[in-house]
């Protein structure tokens, strides 16, 4: 069993790494036409919208997490059975949300004022391109249940794979309409069609692979189990959506307090940060299906080691590219579009500390939602949201638009950072927590000083254009992981990690 999770979550990662990086460049090329054929202030709009809809979408929040959840047992035992029933539960849930999701998206057109502080110069109409973001918003979630059995059969690669040909095709189809009609609506248009197309094609795929599904004879959940799964459900959407108010209100603090404009500024540093999540987040999707049946059949001493094999998988991949936003972000934005786009270092730097902090977190997250830890620790997003709001506002006005990204680690840091950690330890390791919290010490005093000793050389290579770029990658390249296993060598996560899944990987690749 553990050898079959070795092996799907390699193959996982391969390809998920892989997809991803075809759809950041293509995503990359696509946001080069759309700056030379468009303006700023569509970038903003496009990243303000974007804000908005994480927001509203909060309804989905927790159902499809705890009914995948749900199914790890029932996939590992192959009970055919319950996984049509939950399946036939999702689906029922996913198009209500849907629907739910659009209708209140269009409670908030009354209050486009209020959101956007000054008026767009574009020629759309703000509203109109408001509803086809909507419009695509709500559509992801028609069809889209048949992925949750793809994935719980540690299959993801199925998805990654899908995911690209769509991405690939509607970004060429997206740069050339761009080149011949210059027409933003026709842009979103792309998007939504190409959404649901994706989704549909899923559900064919899920439906081939897995022909029990379109079986009639589906017996009903029983009650207590229904009532079961939904009172996780109503936790992670209480937990969620304060994690949403926390992650995802960035841009629209700084159209509040700012302005459109800028947000369209930070879209550019934000699409290669996004970009880079999109790889690393794809790789980790991959582990979560093995992380959850190895939850779901195995020891709590096992499940302890792997949890500590991947916090520290974390923190060489997030700090590493940390590290390469703060010394490459600027030289790379004023290359690719120019000094007009540049923003302050500071901005750089407060952004990649969050993308660190949040990366080292996620692994409590995943473990506290495979081990269906749902009902505890539900008021930890809040403390977050409530943390970032006030100190985006405090901060924005010392510190302008950096300020509302140091809130976000700051909200980050008090809230997810220990409190998942201590709750899967006390509930499912029965081990003190302080082991982690020394390890994560200790992973943030090597990532400050990897980080200043990289921009201190960095800081000393005199070519500001391409030469220059390529010489300060390289310092990046080096340093950090030089650093890395001069410290960590001996640690024990560093050996398993070395052993079980950079060697495999390395030689998966080479026979790819």
């Amino acid at each position: 069993m553990e050898e079959s999770r070795t092996k799907n979550t390699i193959r996982n990662v391969r390809t998920g790494v892989i997809v991803q990086l075809i759809n950041r460049i293509m995503a990359f090329v696509v946001r080069t036409v759309f700056i030379h054929m468009l303006n700023t202030e569509y970038l903003g709009v496009n990243g303000l919208f974007t804000n908005v809809l994480t927001i509203l979408s909060f309804a989905e929040l927790g159902i499809g997490t705890a009914i995948i959840f749900n199914m790890y047992k029932p996939v590992a035992e192959n009970d055919k059975e319950k996984i049509k029933s939950l399946m036939q539960l999702y689906k029922k849930t996913y198009n209500t949300i849907g629907v739910v999701v659009f209708l209140l998206g269009l409670c908030v057109i009354p209050f486009m004022n209020l959101i956007v502080k000054d008026a767009p110069n574009i020629k759309e109409d703000l509203v109109l391109i408001y509803i086809l973001f909507l419009s695509n918003t709500a559509f992801s979630y028609f069809f889209t249940y048949k992925k949750s059995i793809i994935s719980a059969y540690q299959k993801q690669s199925i998805i990654n794979n899908i995911d690209s040909v769509f991405y690939f095709f509607s970004s060429i189809i997206q740069i050339l309409f761009l080149f011949l009609t210059r027409d933003y609506i026709v842009y979103l248009v792309i998007v939504i069609i190409s959404t649901l197309s994706e989704n549909i094609i899923l559900a064919i795929k899920a439906n081939k692979m897995f022909p029990y599904l379109k079986e009639k004879n589906i017996a009903k959940l029983s009650k207590e189990e229904s009532k079961k799964i939904f009172s996780n459900v109503k936790s992670l959407v209480v937990y969620k959506f304060g994690g949403v108010i926390m992650n995802g209100t960035d841009n629209i603090l700084i159209s509040t307090l700012i302005n459109v404009e800028t947000v369209g500024l930070c879209s550019n540093y934000v699409l290669i940060i996004t970009a880079v999540k999109s790889v690393i987040v794809s790789a980790l999707n991959g582990v979560t299906a093995s992380v959850g049946n190895l939850n779901a059949v195995g020891e709590p001493k096992q499940k302890e080691k792997v949890f500590y094999q991947i916090t520290f998988a974390n923190y060489l991949v997030y700090s590493f590219c940390a590290i390469a936003f703060i010394v490459l972000l600027n030289p790379f934005i004023k290359i690719w579009l120019g000094d007009s786009y540049i923003l302050e270092m500071a901005v750089s730097i407060a952004l990649a500390v969050s993308f660190f902090i949040e990366g080292l977190r996620n692994p409590g997250y995943t473990y506290r939602t495979t081990l269906g830890l749902f009902q505890k620790g539900r008021i930890t997003p809040y403390i977050g949201a409530v943390t970032n709001i006030v100190f985006s506002i405090l901060l924005c006005k010392w510190f302008g638009v950096a300020g509302i990204f140091i809130a976000t680690s700051i909200a980050q840091l008090v809230s997810y950072s220990w409190i998942d950690p201590y709750l899967i330890h006390k509930s499912e390791f029965k081990t003190p927590v302080s082991k982690y919290f020394k390890k994560y010490i200790a992973y943030l005093i090597i990532f400050a000083i990897n980080t200043t000793i990289s921009l201190l050389l960095a800081t000393l290579v005199p070519n500001q254009g391409v030469v220059g770029l390529i010489i300060k990658a390289i310092i990046v390249c080096i340093v950090p992981n030089v650093i890395n296993i001069l410290v960590f060598r001996k640690v024990e996560e560093y050996k398993e990690l070395k052993n079980k899944l950079i060697i495999p990987i390395l030689n998966k690749v080479k026979s790819f």
